[in-house]
């Protein structure tokens, strides 16, 4: 189970991120914009092919991906490199990744809707919805209860269990605009979370809760996988948005970052100045690393609470 586990992690984070680097490599190559590489994975290069002038690799590292486009991280004149390209280009290129994990999502969901799948919830207001549209029960020792019966209790300690009793279904075209809706309403709740990380770092040197990085994301990968395909196809979607909301955080080596940077090119445009791409290059490096120090973190938190609490 161990290695089915892994392979499934694997699958997911690899689609994911392959999805992702599709959007920016097809919105490049259709701006005429010279695509050296498209690397999936990080650090040295295992094996690669090319096709036409862009050279596909798998890397050493299983995590991550990338697109390398011609000019990108240096100056150039070619009038195919990315620095060169119509800022309009530039911007579509920089969403396209994200956009391409958004349409994921929502298709994937629409997929799940139109068979029925149990509600999506990821708040503490979702499932109090859920209960008053008798989609879930709550259950005490064996016992179904209301909330009201809950707060009641002699016993606090008793554990809450709730369970799914009403599937979410909609015929399809209207499972496309559910599954709209709750990508955009998924989305939100993890702004919400990602807005958290810096407040808990500052006031409790923490990481908020329920924040995994790649060891937490294979720790619930196993506990799903006994539950399915369906359930793998709601936690790639799931995560698809993760990925989405968190790459447009407005953080330099982000491309949310990189979105900023060329929204302040635009608003300076009609005054005849342009940002400086060596001080740009030098906030997206420092962006990087805080991003790196932070994933660490996230994985030494998912270790201790895996091996050591």
């Amino acid at each position: 189970m161990i290695i089915f586990s892994i392979l499934a992690f694997l699958l997911i984070f690899s689609t994911l991120i392959i999805v992702h680097e599709f959007g920016h490599y097809y919105a490049a190559i259709k701006s005429g914009v010279k695509v050296e590489e498209f690397g999936l994975g990080m650090g040295k290069k295992l094996f690669g092919y090319k096709r036409g002038e862009t050279e596909f690799t798998l890397n050493i590292i299983p995590f991550g991906g990338f697109v390398r486009m011609l000019g990108e991280e240096e100056d150039s004149k070619d009038p195919r490199s990315f620095g060169q390209a119509d800022l309009w280009k530039r911007m579509v290129i920089t969403l396209a990744g994200v956009f391409m994990n958004f349409v994921m999502a929502i298709t994937f969901l629409t997929v799940l809707f139109t068979v029925g799948t149990d509600p999506i919830l990821v708040s503490q207001a979702d499932v109090e919805r859920a209960y008053d549209r008798g989609e879930i029960a709550f259950t005490v020792n064996g016992e179904r209860m209301t909330p009201e019966e809950i707060k009641a209790l002699e016993d606090p300690a008793a554990p809450v269990i709730f369970e799914y009793i009403k599937e979410v279904k909609a015929p399809f075209p209207l499972s496309i605009v559910l599954a709209t809706t709750e990508t955009a309403r998924i989305s939100w709740a993890v702004l919400e979370k990602a807005a958290e990380i810096p407040v808990e770092l500052v006031r409790n040197l923490r990481v908020p809760e329920g924040l995994a990085g790649p060891i937490g994301i294979a720790e619930v990968t196993h506990k799903i996988l006994p539950q399915g395909f369906m359930a793998l196809v709601k936690l790639t979607a799931l995560l698809s948005i993760s990925l989405a909301v968190m790459n447009l955080l407005p953080i330099p080596a982000l491309d949310g970052g990189r979105f900023v940077f060329q929204i302040a090119e635009f608003l300076l445009k009609p005054f005849g100045v342009k940002p400086s791409e060596k001080w740009e290059n030098y906030a997206h490096m420092t962006g990087f690393a805080l991003l790196m120090g932070l994933l660490l973190l996230i994985t030494w938190n998912d270790i201790e609470r895996l091996f050591f609490s």
